[in-house]
């Protein structure tokens, strides 16, 4: 009687052996040891603080939006807003997500310092 040899795609496969030995432990991903963020302890220990920002006066359409930029739906910059994703937005008073097919809006930019209220 004639053995059967298992072939896949025309290429014959190598015969299958019982020894557990020859198989090789995956290799574990190796753990970033990351430092968590800081946390305050209470609203008692955090700064109250004002940004300032600017707003275009010129509207520019969605698509020229980098994901992470901030824009407004107006031209005074009130109600900002970050797009996140190339089809949403996200309302950054209460962190709502918005479906955003298209459309223009005026870019808002942070300046780089904090006007800080001291009492």
């Amino acid at each position: 009687m004639e053995a059967l040899e298992a072939v896949s795609n025309g290429t014959k496969a190598p015969p299958k052996t019982e020894d557990k030995t020859e198989l090789k432990p995956k290799r574990e991903r190796a753990r970033r040891h990351l430092p968590s963020l800081p946390s305050a302890a209470s609203a008692a220990d955090m700064n109250q603080v004002e940004y300032s920002g600017l707003a275009d006066r010129t509207a520019v359409e969605w698509d020229s939006l980098k994901n992470y930029e901030m824009f407004s739906l107006s031209p005074d910059g009130s109600f900002p807003m970050m797009k996140v994703s190339r089809s949403k937005a996200v309302r950054l008073a209460d962190r709502e997500v918005m479906m955003v097919g298209g459309g223009r809006c005026f870019r808002v930019s942070l300046s780089n310092h904090p006007n800080q209220n001291k009492p």
